[in-house]
């Protein structure tokens, strides 16, 4: 588990967030050296949360989705009660909302995200244009280059 290695101090720092965003973006290229990144907003739109890290080769459909697992295991650890989740991958996002991908081989990994969305007071999963994504993207590239960032709230 890539953030596993956090403090827990510092989550349940700021454990109070409600409402969440988290933005996926697996890095482009299929496949190709990957970089994942994700960024969390609260109510208020503050960026409370970030991560860059390097995934290895693979495709860019498998980086999106362990971005967004990643992301649900920090949900989970900060027991946010709701998640918005944005996500620039349309295959991804409609794969999330039907429960299951057009690349079978995938499937067995989106069955394990989808056991982390149940639970939620409120769960949604929205398509965001590439150029609304632009922070997440930047994260991504920084992963894919072999830079690992995680930034929360101290």
């Amino acid at each position: 588990m890539l953030f596993g290695q956090g403090d827990m101090g510092e989550a349940r720092a700021f454990k109070d967030i409600l409402n969440s965003y988290m933005m996926a973006l697996g890095q482009e290229g299929n496949p190709e050296q990957a970089g994942i990144g994700y960024v969390f907003h609260n109510w208020e739109g503050k960026e409370v949360a970030s991560l860059a890290s390097l995934v290895g080769i693979n495709t860019n459909n498998w980086a999106e989705l362990l971005a967004f697992v990643e992301g649900l295991l920090l949900c989970r650890k900060l027991e946010a009660k709701c998640l918005d989740i944005e996500g620039d991958s349309a295959i991804v996002v409609n794969a999330l909302r039907k429960g299951s991908m057009p690349n079978w081989k995938l499937n067995t990994f989106l069955s394990k995200a989808m056991d982390l969305c149940k639970g939620f007071e409120r769960f949604t999963v929205n398509h965001i244009y590439r150029e609304g994504n632009k922070r997440v993207d930047e994260l991504a590239n920084l992963g894919a280059d072999g830079i690992k960032l995680l930034s929360m709230p101290t």
